[in-house]
């Protein structure tokens, strides 16, 4: 073997050469230069998969059946189905089939519940409040306890309000 890791002849020890054909002219996965597959005499292997290891009937990396080749699951690598969906249905772009995001805006940041740039707490896709325009997420310990105070004077569905902010903020209630 030279210093490349290729013999004499032009191939690696496995037996194929600098483009990964060996010298009966298929790759490791049995196919030729031409995508032509050793075992089946066309564009796809036993199972299905072209040279690409893409599926024939689909053109993709999921089968018929929507499962994908490498995790044998409905999702690929990244989380996403065939469609480019994660498990809660949002696309790879974050919106889900009906263009919300997780919080409910949309791309133009209309919130899906109040038709208007704030969802119901009043705040906007960054997490500002329409009111001040400050940031939900910089709440410092002493608005936290002034908003433990004044819940006990709230109705449950104020009081459940302040709940989901705090769990959006990444706070324990």
């Amino acid at each position: 073997m030279g210093k490349d890791g290729f013999n004499k002849d032009g191939y690696d020890k496995q037996g194929y050469d600098k483009d990964g054909f060996s010298r009966n002219g298929y790759d490791r996965n049995g196919y030729d230069k031409d995508g032509i597959h050793i075992v089946t005499g066309t564009l796809v292997n036993t199972s299905g998969l072209n040279k690409d290891g893409n599926y024939e009937a689909t053109g993709t990396a999921f089968n018929e059946e929507g499962y994908h080749k490498a995790t044998d699951t409905k999702f690929n690598e990244e989380g996403f189905d065939k469609d480019g969906f994660d498990k809660n249905g949002y696309y790879s772009d974050g919106f889900n089939k009906n263009g919300y995001d997780r919080n409910g805006y949309d791309k133009n940041g209309t919130h899906i519940a109040t038709g208007t740039l704030f969802n119901p707490a009043g705040l906007n896709k960054e997490g500002n409040y329409e009111a001040t325009g400050t940031n939900s997420t910089k709440m410092d310990s002493t608005k936290m306890v002034l908003i433990k105070m004044d819940s006990t004077k709230m109705d449950s569905i104020n009081l459940d309000m302040i709940k989901i902010i705090l769990t959006k903020m990444a706070l324990t209630w």
